[in-house]
């Protein structure tokens, strides 16, 4: 029986890659826009960075959770996914943030990219990637 038969008669589908528990495993910053990239790291970003205990969970159903830790405590922001059209997913939160998501098969890892709007912030550009826990 192949894969997609069994599902089919099992009455379920196949999980979407980003199904699962994920927390940043690094980040790329590039501070102007024909500037040159450079992983950050802790200590010289750490404002870029958030806690250990912190992380994304994205569920089967389309719910998700931003959960966030610092030295005051935690909070949990909850939030909805769906796949895109052209395969990525969008994340929203209940505090109206959104993002675009993509899966990288080759790191099993998912990637959001952030763009400046205006020339005075710090970054051109900051590629957040996330890794399975």
């Amino acid at each position: 029986m192949r894969q997609w038969e069994w599902y089919f008669l099992a009455g379920c589908k196949p999980d979407e890659k980003i199904v699962g528990k994920w927390k940043i495993d690094w980040i790329l910053v590039q501070a102007e826009q024909n500037g040159d990239s450079d992983y950050a790291d802790r200590e010289t970003y750490a404002s870029l960075f958030e806690s250990d205990e912190s992380y994304y969970q994205f569920n089967r159903d389309g719910s998700a959770v931003h959960h966030m830790e610092d030295g005051g405590g935690a909070v949990d922001v909850k939030g909805t996914w769906k796949k895109t059209a052209d395969g990525n997913y969008l994340y929203e939160d209940e505090q109206g943030m959104s993002m675009e998501i993509w899966y990288v098969v080759s790191e099993d890892s998912l990637h959001v990219e952030w763009y400046s709007e205006s020339p005075d912030e710090p970054y051109y550009n900051i590629c957040y990637a996330y890794k399975r826990q």
